[in-house]
């Protein structure tokens, strides 16, 4: 049986890295793809156009471009896991670009990274992991920080 999942790819490649190694070890790599989405803001958009000189780079194509996304590759490359780019571009929230992508691609499962961060610390930053553990219509496996 085949199994899609979304393995969204912002952040220290460390943390990436680390919930990619989980999802390669758990799943079966034979019938597996997975989807890895970096989430942009617009100023990341122009930032990272500007940083690679180019005008015409459309989101997909930038998003192979980021450190997290190319450490993601990497490690289902080596693995032999099938996988596909999506980059997005999100003014309000990552967590609902997390959501959006995951309905939109049908996929099984959401890996993501957890970070070590005190309750009055999410209060006031909120938390993208939460959101996504909360409206998700899919199973969340999250990657403790113990694991980078």
């Amino acid at each position: 049986m085949e199994t899609k999942v979304l393995l969204p790819a912002r952040g220290f490649p460390g943390w990436v890295e680390a919930v990619a190694a989980v999802a390669v070890d758990v799943e079966p790599a034979d019938a597996l793809t997975v989807v890895v989405l970096h989430v942009f803001d617009d100023d990341e958009v122009a930032t990272t156009k500007s940083n690679l000189d180019v005008d015409d780079m459309d989101v997909h194509d930038l998003a192979e471009r980021k450190s997290g996304v190319s450490t993601a590759v990497d490690r289902l490359d080596e693995a032999g896991v099938d996988y596909r780019v999506r980059g997005v571009v999100e003014k309000a929230s990552p967590a609902q670009a997390i959501l959006s992508a995951a309905n939109d691609e049908d996929v099984d499962r959401i890996y993501m990274y957890s970070r070590k961060r005190s309750p009055a610390g999410k209060a006031v930053f909120g938390s993208d992991l939460q959101d996504v553990l909360l409206n998700a219509t899919v199973p969340v496996v999250v990657t403790p920080p113990t694991m980078s």
